[in-house]
C-alpha cells in the first residue's frame, strides 16, 4: 500500500510504528499520545508494546531463549533451596536441646591448675553479663539396698545443671532439690538393686559409699571412702544403659566437703555479652565451649557448599546469557528495516535503545520467574519423595526446603541485572543504525 506522510489524511504522528512486517499501521489500537510524548519520544507503554509484539512474532526463538534462562535459574534455585533447607534443619536439630546462651565450662584435664570450686564460681559470677553458674561433680561409689549392692557413678549436681540436661525422669510427685537429701537414680541402677519395675524404687531409702579425692574436695589431704550414707530415691531416669545416681551438690558439700566440680554451665544474660564472657572464661584457664561454635562450623561448611553451587550456577547462566545475546543479535538483524522506518518517523535513538533493553529484560524476567517457581517446586517434590522413602525405611523426616527472603531479593536483582547487561550491547548497536542505511538493508 502507498503511504503519504505529508497528506492531511494521514494522522500518523512521529513515533508511531507499524503493527507487523507488512507495514500495516494500527493506530486505532495504540494509546493516545500526549503533547509531551510528541516532543520527547515514545512512551514506555508504546516501547513495551513494540517489544512484546516482537517476542510474539519470533515465538519459537523467544520460547527457547526464555527456556534457557528458566533452566539456569531453576537449577540454581533447586540446589540452593535444598542447601539452605538442610542447613536450617541441622542447626535446628543441634540447638533443639542446647540453648545458645549457655557456655560449657570444664578444667579439661587433671593437670589444669583451675577447677570449678567456690572461689572460681564467685569470680565467674562477677563477670559482666553472667546470669548464673551451674556445676556437676562426678566420682565413684557403691549403692547398697538390703542384700543388693552395685558400683555406680555418683554425680553431685545443682538443679539448674540437671534442668539444662533435659533428662527424662519419673518422680511420682517427688522433687529433686538443692537443699534436701534426695536422689535421682537410673532405671538400670534400679534394676540392679532388684526392682522389676524401676518406678517402684521411688520413695525407698538407699545407702551409698562415696570416694572422696582432692579432685572433688580441697578440704581433704588424702583419698578416702565415706561409707553408709543414706538418701531417699525421689525419681528414676528412664532409658539409661548405665548405673548412676544424682545427689544434690550442696548436700555433698555440706556433708563431705565437696567443693570442686569437673564441669559446669555458665548462662549469659544476653547474647551481646556472650563472646566476652567466653573469652574471660578462657583467660581464667577454663575450656569454654558452646553450641554456637558448632553452629559457626556448620554455617561455614554450608557457605563453602553454596559457593561451589553458585560457581556451578554461573557456568549454567553463562550459557543462558550467550543464548540471550544470540537471540537479540538475530532480532537486530531481522528488525533493521523496522528500525530505519521508526527513525524515519522520528523515533529517537534513546527509544530504540530502550526497546532492545526492554526485550532483554522481558525475556530475563519471564525466564527468571518460571525458573524460580519451577526450581522451588521441584525441590518440594524431591523433599516429599525423600519423606515417603524415609517413612518406608523407618526414618522420621520433615520438610527442609527453605529459601531466605534475602535470596529471593538477590534472585530478583540478578534477573534485572541479567536483562540489562545482555541487552546493552545489541541495544547500543541498534540505536547507532542510520535510518537511510537501515531502509536500504535487505
Amino acid at each position: 500500500m502507498k503511504l503519504n506522510f505529508f497528506s492531511k489524511k494521514n494522522k500518523s504522528l512521529p513515533g508511531h510504528v507499524f503493527r507487523d512486517e507488512d507495514t500495516d499501521y494500527a493506530t486505532d489500537k495504540r494509546p493516545k499520545e500526549t503533547w509531551q510524548e510528541r516532543h520527547t519520544g515514545l512512551s514506555f507503554s508504546m516501547i513495551f508494546y513494540i517489544s512484546w509484539k516482537n517476542l510474539r512474532v519470533s515465538r519459537t526463538r523467544s520460547v527457547l531463549t526464555i527456556g534457557g534462562v528458566a533452566l539456569g535459574i531453576g537449577i540454581i534455585t533447586f540446589l540452593l533451596s535444598l542447601g539452605f533447607g538442610v542447613q536450617r534443619m541441622i542447626v535446628e536439630e543441634v540447638t533443639k536441646n542446647n540453648p545458645v546462651d549457655i557456655i560449657d565450662v570444664s578444667s579439661g584435664n587433671l593437670d589444669n591448675f583451675v577447677t570449678l570450686n567456690d572461689e572460681s564460681v564467685e569470680k565467674i559470677m562477677n563477670i559482666e553479663g553472667v546470669k548464673s553458674v551451674e556445676r556437676r561433680v562426678n566420682t565413684g561409689g557403691k549403692i547398697i539396698l538390703g542384700e543388693s549392692q552395685t558400683d555406680v557413678v555418683i554425680y553431685g549436681t545443682t538443679v539448674g545443671f540437671l534442668d539444662m540436661l533435659k533428662i527424662n525422669y519419673s518422680s511420682n510427685g517427688g522433687k529433686f532439690s538443692n537443699e534436701e537429701n534426695g536422689a535421682i537414680i537410673s532405671d538400670r541402677l534400679a534394676s540392679l538393686l532388684g526392682f522389676d519395675n524401676p518406678i517402684d524404687a521411688i520413695g525407698k531409702n538407699v545407702f551409698y559409699n562415696i570416694a572422696l579425692t582432692r579432685d572433688v574436695s580441697s578440704k581433704i589431704n588424702e583419698e578416702k571412702i565415706a561409707e553408709n550414707n543414706e538418701t531417699i530415691v525421689t525419681a528414676v531416669v528412664s532409658g539409661s544403659d548405665s548405673a548412676f545416681i544424682y545427689l544434690p551438690f550442696k548436700i555433698l558439700g555440706d556433708t563431705f566437703g565437696v567443693d570442686s566440680a569437673q564441669e559446669g554451665k555458665v548462662v549469659a544474660e544476653e547474647m551481646g555479652k556472650f563472646n566476652n564472657i567466653k573469652q574471660q572464661l578462657e583467660q581464667m584457664g577454663f575450656i569454654a565451649d558452646s553450641i554456637n561454635d558448632l553452629i559457626v562450623d556448620i554455617n561455614s561448611f554450608f557457605t563453602t557448599v553454596r559457593a561451589i553451587l553458585v560457581v556451578f550456577g554461573i557456568i549454567i547462566m553463562s550459557i543462558s546469557v550467550m543464548g540471550m545475546l544470540n537471540t537479540l543479535s538475530v532480532s537486530l538483524l531481522q528488525r533493521t528495516k523496522e528500525i530505519g522506518i521508526l527513525k524515519a518517523l522520528g523515533t529517537k535513538r534513546a527509544d530504540v535503545f530502550k526497546m532492545f533493553v526492554l526485550d532483554s529484560i522481558v525475556i530475563s524476567f519471564i525466564g527468571g520467574i518460571l525458573g524460580f517457581l519451577g526450581g522451588y517446586g521441584l525441590a518440594l517434590l524431591a523433599n516429599k519423595a525423600m519423606i515417603i522413602l524415609g517413612h518406608k525405611m523407618g526414618a522420621d523426616l520433615s520438610y527442609f526446603v527453605y529459601i531466605p527472603s534475602t535470596f529471593v531479593i538477590m534472585i530478583g536483582a540478578f534477573i534485572v541485572f541479567l536483562g540489562i547487561a545482555t541487552g546493552i550491547m545489541p541495544a547500543f548497536r541498534a540505536s547507532k543504525i542510520h535510518a537511510l542505511e537501515a531502509l536500504r538493508y535487505e
